[in-house]
């Protein structure tokens, strides 16, 4: 199998990581592409995913997955063990939740802050609003204050295990570094989380 990765992109970050703590990592060849300098827009890889996003996984037959969740979710079948996205209908459903909520609530704003407001990202978006980055920074700041309360009742962001909704937010609060941005300044239970993740597989 080849991933067509990024690395330190939240989403590719999130399939890196994820095959990290499968401990499968060698079980794909990594292409990293360079995504300030272009490389998701040349022909090569537009053949690849005519979308021009990342990651993508091509698989031996020349299948291609792209969206990050969806290729997890393909490794899990693969690399059942350690499970990080379920074992049970309801266990599942709510790791899915849980990642989604991480996704949409704080990786989302933390992409507009960045993606808008930083100068480097002018090359990802040539029309950089910085009205919309301000107001991101402010959902960004407002949802970290969630996910403090809500590690605040469990150990770990979907209960009491390490799953797929943890790298999401451990990614997302890593990615926030661009920003200076750092979840867990004055957020307790977000730093006690954090310093455990940074021990985790992914964080190596």
């Amino acid at each position: 199998m080849k991933l067509y990765s990024a690395q330190g992109a939240p989403n590719p970050d999130r399939v890196t990581f994820f095959l990290k703590e499968k401990g499968k990592l060698d079980a794909v060849d990594i292409v990293e592409l360079k995504l300030l300098e272009g490389d998701h827009r040349k022909n090569d890889y537009k053949q690849v995913n005519p979308l021009m996003r990342v990651p993508s996984l091509e698989l031996d037959d020349g299948t291609v997955l792209g969206e990050s969740r969806a290729i997890c979710t393909y490794l899990e079948s693969l690399f059942p063990e350690p499970n990080l996205m379920g074992e049970t209908p309801l266990e599942r459903a709510q790791i899915e939740m849980w990642d989604r909520r991480v996704e949409l609530m704080l990786m989302g704003s933390i992409a507009g802050w960045f993606r808008h407001g930083h100068p480097a990202a002018a090359a990802l978006e040539p029309v950089q609003c910085k009205e919309w980055s301000a107001l991101c920074e402010k959902a960004t700041l407002k949802t970290a204050d969630y996910f403090d309360r809500v590690l605040g009742e469990t150990e770990f962001v979907a209960g009491s295990r390490f799953t797929n909704a943890d790298i999401t937010l451990f990614i997302c609060m890593a990615f926030g570094r661009y920003m200076q941005f750092k979840a867990w300044d004055g957020r307790k239970n977000l730093a006690n989380w954090y310093d455990q993740m940074k021990e985790r597989p992914m964080a190596q």
